[in-house]
């Protein structure tokens, strides 16, 4: 009996083991993300492949826009919990799961782009894939692929083996023999490349899934580790739900594939924008983090030789000369709308440019940010392109005398020299950025690009290769540059001013004689005169009859009922529709029934081609105080004036009036301008970017003196 007992007990004590040595594997299962349905079985090593993030449902996406930089899905890797420290970082990396940001268990990030025709450029400027430091990048980019009849091919002509001599394909994978952990990516795309080849491939399942399933075969052919897409830019509705889908079935194929060969999967990336029009008319950003691998942010170009005054290419803060629009255009600025879209920040790799932009002066001693500017800048030696200039072409200008200036707002550097000036980054600004990378929790740096660095480090002193990315890769990932070389620190190289010493005005010569004489009373002339030349030009525009349509007026008894179809199309010119109405700090419709209201009064115009319809926004009931709310904050500001366009444009509206009933005090006068101004510049911005009839602004403003006077 107490044999039998004691078999029983030992019998338990083996069960208890086995259920407990179980349990393990069984929970790191569950915190595995769920992966898609067309995964199957594989080995451990297969399964951590390709473990996919989950698409983002509708109420996922509503809870990421409100979780700030929180992550749609964690990744595989991110999940395995490791002491180690990124490598370089001086920052303590979380180990739980939910609050995972900033760089991956590898470390923080160094994407390089290199470009198949650097190889084109004159003497000094002349780059190979042999140029490139096996360990200078954690990932290198290709670029670019190009698409024939829908599917990806290669683009320069040796950029594929044959006939005996070596490719440039070939000649790039030949690194990873030095470096086994370096990735290299194909991109397709870029801006020569254009838009309209990416709308036709993804206008259709069928022009998806061509292009995907000779991008996997092309791309393991020649041992790529993945595909980056370089769409500049998808514009409009359709371009922003094609674009999700083509990045969901390229995610579906590669996992897949993956599973298929037993091979780690394809990596997928993308190149996105900064400009608020372009992110916010062409991207999902929550469904797009969700799919790709990493996010590179082209934080450069943000001002060029397409503008009428100097701006720096990549100014880490905007200055505070800049409007309010431009404002908006900073590295910092860029990085946080894109988290605030709903990116997760250990998904952002922040572009550094190689490369400065650069103007001609329209008055060489006016040479301070946002000076008038005449056009871009000479082209260089090297890169043969006017307004631009790469690093080791700016490091010539500093060299030849160029006066160099430190901007302790953008915390970078731009030069003049004579009548040329150039906004670029140095191994000062480079690090202060790494540091806010750091600082900010970022996945790493991108970038743009590896060839125009100073390579040879021939040409900016100091006899160091890549001064720019091998700064970036101290900061980053802790590797110092070969013989711990030090910065250039160009303030003692060349000329240099301090962003403070603002160019005094030339002093003016007073003639009190010609003071006295322009003080003398003039004789009054004739009437003859004074007829014979009106002192104001006559209005040659037709009049123009505004006629506002309320959307109460549907709702009155009897004969008192007025709609839109009651509208005389011939007896205005415009009409306005009144009101809509503020909600969370957006325009939207103030009624159930406005949407087909709109839709009612937009239809006017099929009776009067010319006909105007605008949408206001404000009115007596509607009163101050929601205006003055939105007008207190500049982010708030912006967000309702971009939101505001996409609403216009959705109903069809042809612009927006503006009822504030009524701005008193000096800081609604100004709130109320910056409102006026901020609408103006965006509909001029974004007329341009679309190619669509500017939106029209209007305004309805008081009569009193006594309300003009205090608004």
């Amino acid at each position: 009996m107490a044999s039998s007992r004691l078999s029983l007990v030992l019998l338990a004590v083996l069960i208890a083991i086995a259920v407990a040595a179980s349990d393990g594997p069984v929970r790191r299962r569950l915190r595995r993300p769920i992966k898609s349905s067309s995964s199957s079985s594989s080995s451990p090593a297969a399964e951590e492949a390709v473990a996919a993030a989950p698409v983002p449902s509708r109420s996922a996406v509503t809870a990421l826009r409100t979780r700030g930089d929180q992550e749609v899905s964690a990744s595989v890797n991110r999940l395995r919990v490791r002491n180690r420290p990124s490598a370089g970082s001086k920052s303590t990396s979380s180990n739980t799961v939910s609050t995972s940001t900033g760089p991956d268990e590898d470390g923080y990030k160094v994407v390089c782009y290199y470009t198949n025709w650097s190889q084109y450029r004159p003497k000094h400027g002349k780059f190979s894939p042999e140029d490139i430091q096996p360990d200078l990048c954690t990932h290198i980019i290709f670029a670019f692929a190009w698409l024939k009849k829908g599917k990806i091919s290669s683009f320069e002509s040796n950029d594929e083996t044959k006939d005996g001599k070596t490719g440039l394909y070939d000649r790039i994978m030949t690194l990873k023999k030095a470096n086994p952990k370096l990735k290299i990516l194909m991109a397709i795309g870029g801006w020569s490349f254009g838009t309209q080849k990416f709308k036709d491939m993804s206008s259709t399942r069928y022009a998806r899934q061509t292009f995907i399933y000779s991008s996997i075969p092309f791309l393991r052919d020649r041992n790529f580790d993945g595909l980056d897409m370089d769409w500049e830019y998808p514009k409009g509705s359709d371009d922003k739900k094609n674009f999700v889908l083509l990045l969901k079935e390229l995610r579906e194929a590669f996992e897949a594939e993956a599973q298929e060969v037993k091979k780690p999967r394809l990596l997928l990336t993308a190149a996105v924008p900064v400009g608020p029009d372009n992110v916010r008319g062409g991207y999902d950003v929550p469904a797009v983090a969700g799919y790709l691998d990493f996010i590179n942010l082209m934080a450069y170009d943000f001002h060029g030789k397409w503008e009428r005054e100097t701006g720096h290419n990549a100014p880490l803060y905007a200055p505070s000369s800049d409007s309010e629009w431009r404002k908006q255009l900073s590295v910092d600025h860029a990085a946080s709308m894109w988290v605030k879209l709903g990116a997760p920040k250990d998904k952002l790799v922040i572009g550094m440019p190689t490369y400065g932009r650069t103007f001609t002066l329209a008055d060489k001693n006016n040479f301070r940010v946002n000076a008038p500017a005449s056009g871009g800048g000479k082209a260089g030696d090297y890169t043969k392109e006017g307004g631009f200039l790469a690093y080791y072409e700016v490091c010539d200008m500093l060299r030849a005398g160029a006066t160099y200036i430190w901007d302790e707002e953008m915390k970078v550097p731009y030069a003049v020299q004579d009548d040329q000036w150039v906004g670029f980054d140095d191994e000062r600004s480079i690090r202060n950025k790494m540091q806010w990378i750091k600082d900010n929790g970022f996945a790493g740096a991108m970038v743009w690009t590896v060839d125009m660095d100073d390579f040879t480090g021939t040409i900016c002193g100091g006899g160091v290769k890549y001064p720019l990315i091998g700064a970036m890769r101290e900061e980053l990932r802790g590797i110092p540059r070969a013989g711990n070389a030090k910065d250039i620190d160009w303030s003692k190289v060349t000329n240099s001013v301090s962003d403070k010493d603002e160019p005094k005005p030339s002093p003016i010569k007073i003639s009190v004689s010609d003071l006295l004489n322009r003080a003398k009373p003039q004789r009054k002339q004739s009437t003859a005169l004074a007829t014979a030349a009106p002192a104001v030009d006559s209005n040659s525009r037709p009049a123009q009859v505004l006629c506002y349509v309320t959307n109460w007026s549907q709702k009155r008894p009897g004969l008192g009922k007025f709609t839109p179809e009651d509208v005389d199309t011939k007896l205005c010119t415009h009409v306005i529709y009144a009101f809509a109405t503020i909600k969370d700090h957006k325009l939207t419709e103030s009624d159930a029934k406005d949407p087909e209201m709109y839709e009612r009064v937009v239809k006017l115009r099929e009776k009067n081609a010319n006909l105007k319809v605008l949408l206001a926004i404000g009115g007596w009931a509607f009163g101050s105080t929601p205006f003055k709310e939105l007008t207190s904050n500049t982010f708030r500001m912006n967000q309702f004036v971009y939101d505001a366009i996409e609403f216009l444009r959705e109903y069809k509206f042809d612009g927006l009036d503006v009822d504030w009933e009524y701005p008193r005090g000096a800081d609604d006068k100004n709130a109320y301008v910056n409102l006026l101004k901020e609408l103006r510049l965006a509909f001029e911005g974004e007329a341009k970017s679309s190619g669509q009839p500017r939106l029209l602004l209007t305004a309805a403003v008081p009569a009193s003196f006594e309300a003009i006077a205090a608004g």
